[in-house]
């Protein structure tokens, strides 16, 4: 039998988006969300702490030129709840136009994280697939069902409060207890239950989980401000996707004038 040779992430890369310009485009009012397991996955479930939320869309930087931004955030329980993303949570900021390079630093991707590439090029596709069929829908980016992981003796206590509790026993017609009895798992010796019916007891957690088991490899979402709209609230956990610690600053006055001299002088 003859082996498959798979090609590698580079000639994927350059198969995509090698000679590829998007300058002077208008960015595709689309971004694209997948992730990454950085730990095990058992039952569908992983530690909020390992999983890390990979989101891609077109950035505009200056002279017509745009970005390929990929970045990915990781979950933290945090005295206000559960918080996605933010500066300290960014485990990488890129550029997927950008071709990858071996020891890859900064904006650029190292070749040998081909799980990675494979994942922002799929990423694109999505995109650019949303984007050149026109899909109007307006889809909302999604992130995954959360568990709070209780310690037994812990749990005992914990009761069903919240809007979205109410909406669902009343559409069931059962009590909260027998909402949360439902609802009640078990996980390596930790009782869970899913946090959106539990949001005033998630500082008594010892660990909170994503659920993968009907979450989408990736998906796509309408985007036309990154700033305002990979920020904000999703049900019982707050997320900033978008702000990362190794966001280049932006240039002072002075040096913003400087480099448009530079180009209007490159341009001649």
């Amino acid at each position: 039998m003859l082996a498959t040779l798979q090609p590698s992430p580079l000639n994927l890369w350059r198969d995509r988006l090698g000679g590829k310009r998007r300058s002077h485009h208008q960015p595709r009012p689309w971004g694209a969300l997948g992730y990454l397991a950085n730990g095990p996955v058992i039952e569908h479930l992983i530690e909020i702490e390992k999983l890390i939320l990979v989101v891609l869309y077109d950035e505009p930087f200056g002279h017509g030129q745009q970005a390929l931004r990929l970045a990915g955030y990781s979950g933290k329980l945090t005295s206000q709840g559960v918080q996605w993303g933010g500066p300290e949570r960014c485990h990488f900021f890129k550029d997927l136009r950008l071709q990858p390079v071996r020891d890859g630093r900064g904006l650029r991707l190292d070749v040998a994280s081909g799980d990675l590439i494979r994942l922002g090029l799929a990423l694109d596709r999505t995109v650019e697939c949303h984007a050149r069929h026109r899909l109007a829908a307006q889809r909302p980016l999604r992130l995954p069902p959360l568990w709070a992981g209780f310690r037994p003796a812990d749990a005992a206590s914990v009761v069903g409060e919240g809007p979205e509790c109410a909406a669902a026993c009343e559409q069931l017609q059962i009590s909260p207890a027998q909402l949360l009895n439902e609802y009640r798992r078990e996980h390596f010796g930790l009782v869970l239950y899913p946090l959106v019916l539990v949001p005033q007891h998630s500082q008594q957690a010892v660990a909170v989980f994503a659920d993968l088991d009907r979450y989408p490899l990736r998906h796509a979402f309408r985007l036309s401000r990154p700033s305002d709209e990979l920020t904000g609230s999703h049900g019982p956990a707050n997320f900033d996707l978008f702000n990362s610690r190794f966001r280049p600053r932006p240039p002072s006055p002075a040096k913003r004038q400087a480099n448009r001299r530079a180009y209007a002088f490159a341009a001649r």
